[in-house]
């Protein structure tokens, strides 16, 4: 039986090398779909905006590239509220909201806010050039 060490090792380090490439091109193609998020997220006072970021990490065998926003207000404005939520998961009837402070202090009745999916936006606009950045440097390209 011959030796495959040397075999093994070479095929190791491709490997290595090839997973890297598409790690950075998922960082590539995030931070794309994170620019054009911002650029379709609406703004009021830009809080939103501002927190919308893009992360990327190994899960389960997999490289995963995320976009979004932490703020808990966020999907509220992506999917929207009461009558208007999308898949009509909304609340049916009129209600009340109380702000204590700021720019919309006091009582305000509502039946929703309309959807405003950015984030679905962005990731429709940036389809072409996501398959694009994937692809580079992989062979496929």
């Amino acid at each position: 039986m011959s030796d495959n060490k040397g075999f093994q090792h070479s095929v190791d380090k491709a490997t290595a090398k090839i997973v890297g490439q598409l790690f950075k091109n998922m960082q590539t193609a995030a931070l794309k779909v994170e620019a054009a998020a911002k650029k379709e997220c609406p703004v009021d006072t830009g809080i939103l905006r501002a927190s919308i970021n893009s992360s990327c990490k190994f899960e389960d065998g997999e490289i995963v590239g995320r976009i979004g926003s932490m703020l808990e207000y966020a999907p509220y404005v992506h999917q929207g509220t009461g009558i208007y939520a999308k898949d009509g998961n909304g609340r049916k009837t009129e209600w009340t909201y109380v702000a204590s402070s700021g720019k919309y202090k006091g009582g305000h009745k509502t039946r929703g806010q309309k959807p405003n999916p950015f984030l679905e936006r962005a990731r429709d606009k940036e389809k072409n050039n996501i398959s694009k950045i994937l692809a580079k440097g992989t062979g496929n390209a």
